[in-house]
């Protein structure tokens, strides 16, 4: 059996202060229920431990993450347990300096999107990544990732113009 190359504490603390916020905003698109979201963050990151330290770049890893992350919450909403949700209302607001005081608002709007649409178009717009990325990432087709940006920016500006027009 191979051994694994184990992180120190320090390593780990950056690779957890990096992704963190990421992590815990792609479960809460999925999930919408903050305690869930803890959950799938700690999982997510006791993964990351088990697994060698040595990825092949630092995009290679924020990629295994978003993946992990994201069928973690598949799992979790797949799960016959699975009945209770949380009023979005309820949800704790997400601050970020570098993506304005907006940034929440819209999030909740994209929270109300199926989950095809808002999972492309966070990666999309929040972490920056191409369609040829998402589509390597979600193992999707890139005119599928093109798709469905489409149309989830569609759905997105009717949710957002009702919301100006009340």
């Amino acid at each position: 059996m191979k051994e694994l190359d184990c992180w120190n504490g320090e390593e780990f603390k950056e690779v957890y202060e990096q992704y963190f916020s990421m992590i815990y905003r792609i479960s809460l698109l999925y999930l919408r229920n903050t305690e869930e979201t803890e959950d799938i963050v700690q999982d997510v990151f006791l993964k990351l431990l088990g697994k060698e330290r040595n990825f092949k770049s630092e995009e290679n890893r924020k990629a295994w993450l978003i993946q992990v992350t994201k069928n973690a919450c598949r799992d979790i909403n797949k799960s016959f347990w699975k009945s209770r949700r949380v009023d979005i209302k309820s949800l704790p607001e997400l601050t970020n300096e570098e993506k304005g005081p907006d940034l929440y608002y819209v999030l909740e709007k994209l929270l109300l999107l199926p989950d095809k649409y808002k999972i492309v178009l966070y990666l999309f717009y929040y972490e920056d990544y191409y369609v040829k990325d998402i589509s390597k990432i979600l193992n999707i087709k890139e005119s599928t990732i093109q798709t469905q940006l489409s149309r989830g920016r569609k759905l997105l500006k009717k949710k957002l113009r009702r919301e100006l027009n009340e």
